[in-house]
């Protein structure tokens, strides 16, 4: 899989998209009222909020896990914003690394049981709807020309993950882009093979020292997607020398914007 087509500058706008997820998480838990954007880049307006049902094992209820955004300037741009945890040890603490078959798709192999449990439980509501749409429902209503971005920092990224390599087999028609940061692993071989064949065009962005991109571990049956694109914290003395530095996702926005000077 080549990576002709990725780009610094559409890396550090999506990587700030979901820096916004995060701020706009912690503006407002409340799950009965979904909170407004925060620090959203311009540009960008948000169309939905996606939330994450309680049968999720990283969260103990219903609440906000991202949003879906569209250009301004051209409608026909969308991007699906994931946010991670808040906290990479309690994530790494409650994590099981359990198996289960991702049969929403052929071929789809085994992936981690917590991260296809938050998947299976996205639904998407917009603002001012009484009511919520599973994402399967949400998908039907996008125009035929729509061009897509899914994006997601940590936990975020493995469901960014499974939400990508859905949209490329059940809506192969629309043109998608992933770009992850600090991605884990997400499911076992037959599952990365068949993410590999499926979805063109992806960024996987990992700094070396981050210990996230490296589990649930090969030796328990996991294999990373493609494509690997490394950043590496270790070279810039003034950046924090710790797990949770090194995971950051203002780590990786830092190393990228560095890149692009």
């Amino acid at each position: 899989m080549s990576t002709i087509n990725y780009s610094v500058q559409d890396a550090i706008i999506w990587g700030e998209l979901v820096k916004s997820a995060y701020s706009t998480y912690d503006a407002d838990k409340k799950n009965d009222n979904p909170p407004e954007a925060r620090d959203l880049p311009a540009g960008w307006r948000v169309t939905a909020n996606l939330q994450s049902d309680p049968a999720a094992c990283f969260f103990t209820e219903t609440e906000f896990i991202g949003f879906v955004v569209q250009a301004e300037t051209d409608a026909s741009r969308y991007g699906i914003v994931f946010r991670g945890t808040e906290s990479v040890m309690d994530w790494l603490e409650d994590f099981e690394a359990r198996h289960t078959a991702f049969d929403e798709i052929d071929n789809g192999g085994r992936t981690e049981g917590g991260f296809t449990e938050m998947f299976r439980s996205l639904h998407v509501l917009a603002p001012g709807a009484a009511e919520t749409r599973t994402f399967p429902a949400f998908m039907e209503t996008l125009p035929p020309d729509a061009r897509l971005t899914i994006t997601g920092h940590s936990l975020g990224g493995a469901i960014a993950n499974l939400t990508a390599v859905w949209i490329a087999a059940k809506h192969p028609t629309l043109t998608c882009d992933l770009y992850t940061f600090a991605a884990p692993m997400t499911g076992n071989r037959d599952f990365a093979d068949t993410f590999n064949s499926l979805v063109r065009n992806s960024f996987r962005i990992y700094n070396k020292p981050d210990i996230v991109p490296t589990v649930p571990l090969h030796l328990l049956g996991y294999e990373q997607v493609n494509t690997g694109i490394e950043v590496n914290s270790l070279d810039v003395p003034t950046l924090p020398r710790n797990i949770g530095g090194y995971h950051s996702l203002d780590t990786y926005l830092f190393l990228l914007r560095q890149q692009a000077e």
